[in-house]
């Protein structure tokens, strides 16, 4: 990047609102010298960036790519209204946050594809990127754009747009990609022969090597592989999740994040089978990190950022085998310093009173019981294992351990829902609330996430 269009980039900076996000120049983050490496990734979270940076797999992926001398993977984030409109009213291309490289000058651009409804993103950070959006019409001279994530388990929708997608865990798969790529450039092969190579690898799907046929609706009536050597593609499972690399020392950025502390994840996968969990259903089998792992990631997370919290990324951390053990451990490690610890969405099931008493004082960041419907014979539909009086029991142990604030999560518009479920969520918080009371005078607080 010549030091004419850096210049170009800090120049909108004093005309946006939060130029923080677009600095890259945080504590941790990675910069390298690109004209050195052999091939470069742009790490694309197609949200904003105080939504991107809570996100560990891109924590993950940018760590295990720069942990390579040869590799180099930079962030780019969706900009927000303000530079959106400058980086248009002036063709300015977007670009990276650690070197400012346009997107376009990237080997390849990787999209983490989290949710459907930030599709149009995706298509929007492909033409500010000035590249063109459909695979067709893109030459030689531009990046693979690659997709992976949740959404890449269904990648029809996007199949247009996206030369392949990586189906699974991308802790390996990444590397294998950019290994490719680099021989491929010592061959000058193709982009064509590149995808071609790409389909051998386990857990990609290159839809040019595939025809699909359609209902009449829009459904997919069938999927036509172009050789029988391609006739389904598998998902990457890492099956070690205790042996992989993990980023001990994350970005820290300047502004505040939606999730603004460290995240350690303590398993993948989950065993409850509910039946509206996408991801309960994607990342089995379940896998988990051992007790020794988890302490020795959480100390060094902690003295590399400053953070003074800490939360456990889990599906269900109350199914984390060994967590009547792990949560003494952590609060005693941590009992000199001034990091508070939070978990993730509970199974009321789960919460047992031993549980609740051995995490104290140390833990009272937050507190969340995943409810998601008010009435028995909706949880039933959904295959949610819980009753409601295992909801308010698990509450009035909480309130009674001194807990001041919980938080219960609902979901509404679920199939075969009826008004008088919905009145069931009523009920149930009405019922939290006054049992919960009656344990401590001092509760206050019922948050209700829907």
């Amino acid at each position: 990047m010549n030091s004419s269009c850096l210049k170009n980039y800090e120049e909108l900076l004093p005309f946006v609102k939060k130029p923080s996000q677009y600095l890259g120049d945080e504590v941790n983050s990675i910069k390298k010298d690109l004209k050195k490496v052999e091939a470069s990734i742009a790490l694309v979270f197609p949200d904003l960036y105080e939504i991107g940076m809570s996100h560990l797999g891109l924590k993950i992926l940018y760590h295990i790519v720069n942990k390579r001398e040869e590799f180099a993977a930079e962030r780019v984030f969706a900009p927000d209204l303000d530079y959106e409109e400058l980086l248009r009213g002036k063709s300015i291309p977007l670009a990276s946050l650690e070197n400012k490289m346009p997107l376009s000058r990237f080997d390849i651009v990787g999209f983490t594809m989290q949710y459907e409804m930030s599709y149009t993103n995706i298509l929007n950070i492909l033409d500010l990127g000035h590249i063109p959006l459909l695979s067709n019409d893109r030459g030689e001279e531009h990046p693979l754009v690659i997709g992976g994530g949740p959404c890449a388990y269904n990648p029809e929708p996007l199949a247009d747009f996206f030369d392949c997608f990586i189906i699974g865990d991308g802790e390996e798969i990444i590397i294998e990609i950019l290994d490719l790529l680099v021989e491929s450039k010592k061959k000058k092969e193709t982009k064509s022969m590149v995808l071609r190579r790409l389909a051998e690898l386990n857990g990609v799907y290159v839809p040019s090597m595939f025809k699909i046929e359609y209902f009449e609706g829009g459904a997919v009536k069938r999927v036509i592989p172009e050789n029988n050597c391609h006739k389904k593609v598998n998902k990457r499972v890492l099956m070690n999740l205790n042996e992989s690399d993990y980023p001990v020392a994350p970005v820290v950025p300047f502004s505040k994040l939606a999730h603004d502390r460290v995240s350690i994840e303590i398993d993948r996968g989950c065993t409850q089978a509910c039946r509206f969990c996408q991801a309960g259903y994607i990342y089995r089998p379940t896998r988990e990190r051992t007790i020794e792992k988890v302490l020795e990631l959480s100390a060094d997370t902690i003295n590399n950022t400053g953070y003074s919290e800490m939360s456990l990324l889990s599906l269900s951390s109350g199914d984390y085998s060994k967590i009547g053990k792990l949560l003494p451990e952590l609060i005693r490690s941590f009992s000199s310093s001034n990091v508070f610890l939070s978990l993730p969405s509970l199974q009321p099931a789960t919460i047992k009173k031993s549980l609740i008493d051995c995490m104290g004082p140390r833990s009272k960041g937050g507190i969340t019981i995943a409810v998601e419907s008010g009435s028995q014979r909706l949880r039933n539909v959904l295959n949610k294992k819980i009753t409601e009086e295992e909801v308010v029991t698990a509450a009035e142990n909480f309130a009674q351990a001194g807990w001041q604030s919980i938080k219960l999560y609902f979901m509404v518009g679920l199939p075969t829902e009826t008004e008088d479920d919905l009145e069931e969520i009523y009920l149930i918080c009405k019922k939290v609330f006054s049992r919960a009371r009656q344990k401590n005078s001092r509760f206050k607080t019922l948050n209700i996430g829907i």
